[in-house]
């Protein structure tokens, strides 16, 4: 799995994919701060990652555009501890529900939403 970070979020999440052994990337360190979600979101499909952000509802309007998208997580604003463990929490739901379903990492993802609530709940949904 590849992800890309939203500037919205703590940029620390990259590490904690990076230490759990996936690729990811941020807005800073891409140098699309400010950037808008439609040049965001064009990156994360062009480079198929999967977008971790706050904005649900933009990016939620971008990825039913799109038809088919590489997947989503949404996660609370918190501190960046906070983000930190539920990142953590996240990529270990999705290693366990892929798992269970006898499937790949990223195709468990393509054209999914995950969202993960203060209490570190992950909920999945097909979206679109």
């Amino acid at each position: 799995m590849r992800f890309f970070v939203d500037e919205d979020l703590s940029p620390a999440l990259v590490a904690e994919c990076h230490r759990a052994g996936y690729d990811a990337t941020c807005g800073r360190d891409r140098g699309m701060l400010g950037a808008s979600d439609q040049a965001v979101a064009a990156l994360c499909l062009s480079e198929d990652r999967i977008l971790v952000t706050n904005n649900a509802s933009d990016f939620l309007a971008l990825a039913r555009e799109a038809g088919l998208h590489p997947g989503l997580i949404v996660m609370p604003l918190a501190t960046r501890s906070e983000e930190c463990v539920w990142m953590t929490a996240v990529l270990r739901n999705i290693e366990e529900e892929a798992k269970a379903a006898s499937h790949a990492l990223a195709a468990m993802m393509v054209n999914r939403l995950v969202e993960i609530d203060e209490a570190g709940q992950c909920h999945h949904y097909d979206y679109p």
